[in-house]
């Protein structure tokens, strides 16, 4: 568990309060969603202008790491258990906002990323916790 959604989701499935992220939390990040990623690689490959081209096929909306436990937390916790933060060093040369530049693949393949992050935690919220209970994480 290497990645921020599916390392908090384990946390607060197996009830980790307060929960602990690394550094400030204001780190900016686009999360995308697997499926919109394997619809624009198909559309990347069918596109003839996109011979020779690079394109990034993530989101465009932007989330905080703060914002993303309190979604998390709200999910799997609801509305009235408050969300408290431990703030844990962050990585030495973790970067801070990293904004992928999406209007290159909007422009030239037509493909937007559309599963919103709500969305998407909707379908990794049960998987990790399937994967939990089976043992397999």
């Amino acid at each position: 568990m290497s990645h921020v959604v599916p390392d908090l989701v384990q946390k607060v499935l197996k009830g980790q309060d307060p929960l602990h992220i690394l550094g400030s939390g204001d780190q900016v990040r686009h999360y995308t969603y697997g499926g919109d990623l394997a619809t624009g690689i198909v559309t990347a490959m069918a596109h003839p202008q996109a011979r020779n081209e690079d394109f990034n096929l993530s989101t465009a909306e932007s989330t905080t790491v703060r914002e993303l436990s309190a979604l998390i937390w709200r999910k799997i916790k609801g509305e009235h258990v408050p969300l408290r933060l431990v703030h844990d060093d962050p990585f030495a040369h973790d970067v801070q906002r990293r904004i992928p530049a999406t209007e290159k693949a909007k422009r030239m393949l037509g493909f937007e990323a559309t599963t919103t992050l709500d969305q998407m935690l909707d379908e990794v919220i049960p998987w990790i916790e399937q994967a939990i209970a089976s043992g397999t994480i």
